[in-house]
């Protein structure tokens, strides 16, 4: 591709599958007149591949811009400020791994794309790229999908890719590797990034934090239907997880009883918790590297919303009305009850 088509992608913004948008006059190429429209203005063959070049371009440029994101989308860019390179990392690969200029769903170009791939040829582990990843589609910058009746085409690609990771990780049966994953990435408009951020904000509302991230913390945010839109297996909240939250619960119910408050640090030391019920799954790691401190920590991130709600607690940094009502020496984060529902009780 030359250098001049390049420019002339960064020129527009594909508005859906059949026309684009010139971002400095606003003028809209659309229908079966947009090669005709286009050519005639720009001496330019409008091909089947614009859309996502254009799209690449359009997206990493609303990124590279954060003072614009942190203004007008506060809680999405809260969220992936520390994770914007794994993303425009992961659009910039896309480029090369679309399967086919006929490959679309939705008017957007799908690819493969591999987190052990991505790992191996990047930076950090496999475990953090494959949450940054589900953490993008949940907050719908990217959309994982199953690709129903896969043509050969698609399979001999995808499985050349995993052979070809298989060897450079030393692994002798590419088939013992996870199945290559199929996405697309939509246009970065303001009404994605509008969704994005009312979803970034719903998550921090009910404590995220990339520990505690998983799909059961998903089915407890946005229902299952939603977690397995992100998550593509038959998970769902076991009942080691519900005897781990009923022992976190009961704990803090006692400790606020007899201390006024409580910590986390306190859950993690205090609480004991069964490891007979636990899944070889739970958590997204061998049970044998499971500790009770991590299983705990890991419970109560996702948990932790709904046990506010179901007991009218407050989980927050002690102020200095909190340091003198409780009588403590520093501003550690604590659960106590809800200063308002005490007040109605007395």
């Amino acid at each position: 591709m030359s250098i001049n088509n390049r420019e002339l992608y960064n020129q527009f913004i594909p508005i859906d599958d059949r026309s684009i948008k010139d971002k400095k006059t606003g003028d809209v190429y659309t229908g079966i007149f947009l090669h005709e429209q286009l050519n005639a203005k720009y001496s330019f063959t409008f091909t089947e591949y614009l859309p996502h070049y254009v799209k690449i371009a359009w997206n990493l440029e609303q990124l590279n811009n954060e003072e614009q994101l942190e203004q007008r989308y506060p809680f999405l860019y809260k969220l992936i400020k520390r994770r914007l390179r794994f993303l425009t990392t992961f659009i910039e690969h896309s480029e090369e791994k679309i399967t086919s200029r006929l490959a679309k769903k939705e008017g957007n170009y799908y690819f493969f794309a591999s987190s052990r791939y991505l790992a191996s040829k990047h930076f950090s582990s496999y475990n953090t790229w494959n949450r940054n990843i589900s953490i993008f589609c949940t907050l719908g910058l990217m959309n994982k999908i199953k690709i129903q009746n896969h043509n050969r085409t698609m399979d001999r690609r995808a499985t050349r890719e995993l052979k070809a990771l298989a060897k450079r990780m030393n692994i002798d049966n590419h088939e013992k590797l996870s199945p290559i994953n199929f996405y697309t990435i939509p246009i970065y408009n303001d009404e994605l990034l509008m969704e994005a951020n009312r979803r970034a904000n719903v998550l921090l509302d009910n404590n995220f934090r990339a520990n505690g991230f998983s799909k059961f913390f998903l089915i407890k945010v946005f229902g299952k239907e939603f977690a397995d839109s992100i998550f593509h297996d038959e998970r769902y909240i076991s009942e080691y997880s519900k005897h781990t939250q009923t022992q976190i619960e009961k704990f803090i119910l006692k400790d606020i009883q007899r201390h006024g408050y409580t910590t986390k640090d306190r859950i993690l030391r205090y609480v004991q918790i069964n490891y007979s019920q636990l899944q070889p799954w739970e958590y997204g790691f061998k049970k044998e590297k499971q500790s009770k401190k991590s299983i705990l920590s890991r419970e109560f991130d996702r948990s932790i919303s709904e046990i506010k709600e179901k007991y009218n607690l407050e989980y927050r940094k002690a102020d200095k009305k909190l340091k003198e009502r409780f009588h403590l020496n520093t501003s550690k984060t604590i659960i106590y009850e809800n200063p308002f529902d005490v007040i109605k009780n007395e």
